[in-house]
């Protein structure tokens, strides 16, 4: 028997070949794009951010319906995968080799061997989507964007996002077919573990060690090109003033740190610091640390932050993106380990995060949020979630900062009898 034909109202339909927008809707963001123009040439806040997003709405309103759904369905998906076999042939790095010298595909596919014809389609297809430049037929060059993807804490994001994430999605519709559309939650059995045949993405990244390096050159990358917490958190009326250079009550302890970029960071920012540094980690990360972590007075301290937290009445618990990948239950858990050990009046504990906004979340924190979706089964929550979250572990938010669009933000935890 066949399936009932979906209904559709023709009526309703946009013309073929018929801009999405109005003339009076571009119009409006061209004038919109002067504007934010002018407010870049002031350098005013987000004025940047404002332009590309308006551009890329004005761009979304001169195509025609065919136009805007084949960008989405044929131009992403195969640039992503052009850029992650580039990474494989060594393309980006070969046209920046010889001050840039245009090469033809013969000399682009000799270092690794590979087919011609492969390297020329896929060098065409970065060519159309100008992350490389394609000179006369078959002789390419690059361009600003090729030189940018030599750097490994660009490039890898390709590798890490492809080869851990990239299967979830792929098999996303079929994770729900079998489980039904139900928001995934459970840890132990979301569209990772469906996809991947593994536990979760820490030990998968642990039998994939080029990967594994990928995703610390990734994350790394993002921490070096967004501003740091320190840039937009009030450390000096919030940490300094009033902090205690003795014992536990000196330290700022960064719970779950990995390698201890944070704290030598936050030794560099922020000099005034006398108190302890403490970097808590499980004990294969901590060991890992030992020849990673570049200032010798950061303490190392093996922990599990579900257990009891062992570094009583620390000026600050530091958490960064820890919480978006446990589901609220867990999160309280961990939560309630540090609020036990805190110091009322004294200790805060500052979150590290993605903060989504309740309305017009912007497109790196929406992104972000269906990353975690298809890797931990968590989420990046909301400005009202993690005020839900945090009251219900008994302490109150003392503040949200950020800076700029898209960033991450500090929220700040505090026990409930601070004023």
């Amino acid at each position: 028997m066949a399936e009932n034909p979906v209904k559709v109202d023709i009526m309703s339909q946009p013309v073929p070949n018929q801009m999405l927008g109005s003339l009076e809707t571009i119009d409006a963001l061209i004038a919109k794009l002067v504007a934010e123009r002018q407010r870049l040439a002031k350098d005013e806040q987000d004025a940047r951010e404002n332009l590309i997003s308006t551009a890329r709405e004005l761009v979304s309103s001169l195509e025609t319906p065919l136009e805007n759904i084949l960008w989405m369905i044929w131009a992403e998906p195969t640039k992503l995968f052009a850029s992650r076999t580039a990474l494989e042939l060594g393309l980006f790095e070969n046209l920046v080799q010889d001050g840039g010298r245009p090469k033809t595909i013969e000399e682009l596919a000799a270092p690794t061997g590979a087919s011609p014809l492969l390297v020329n389609r896929i060098a065409r297809k970065l060519s159309s989507n100008l992350i490389i430049k394609e000179v006369s037929p078959g002789v390419y060059a690059p361009n600003s964007l090729t030189r940018v993807l030599t750097v490994p804490k660009y490039s890898e994001g390709i590798r890490f996002c492809y080869d851990c994430a990239g299967p979830s999605f792929v098999k996303m519709s079929e994770y729900f077919e079998k489980h039904g559309l139900k928001n995934p939650s459970d840890p132990l059995d979301g569209p990772f573990q469906f996809a991947q045949k593994s536990p979760n993405p820490f030990i998968w990244l642990s039998e994939h060690p080029k990967v594994l390096q990928a995703f610390y050159a990734y994350v790394h990358g993002q921490r070096e090109d967004r501003p740091s917490w320190t840039d937009f958190y009030p450390v000096q009326e919030r940490l300094v003033i009033g902090h205690r250079t003795q014992g536990d009550a000196s330290a700022l302890v960064d719970v779950g740190g990995g390698a201890g970029q944070v704290l030598d960071e936050f030794r560099k920012d922020v000099p005034q610091w006398q108190g302890r540094l403490i970097l808590q980690e499980l004990p294969n990360v901590i060991e890992h640390a030992r020849s990673t972590v570049l200032d010798k007075q950061i303490e190392l301290q093996s922990s599990d932050f579900f257990a009891e937290q062992p570094v009583k009445g620390a000026r600050a618990y530091f958490m960064r993106y820890i919480l978006h990948d446990w589901s609220d239950e867990s999160c309280l858990k961990i939560l309630a380990s540090l609020k036990a050990a805190m110091e009322p009046g004294y200790s805060r504990i500052l979150i590290n995060d993605c903060v989504v906004a309740d309305k017009g979340a912007v497109w790196q924190h929406t992104s972000l949020d269906l990353y975690m979706m298809a890797l931990t089964s968590s989420y990046e929550r909301t400005e009202s979630e993690w005020r839900k979250l945090i009251a219900s572990a008994g302490l109150e938010v003392g503040g949200i900062y950020s800076k700029g669009l898209g960033n991450e933000s500090i929220v700040e935890v505090l026990l409930p009898t601070e004023t």
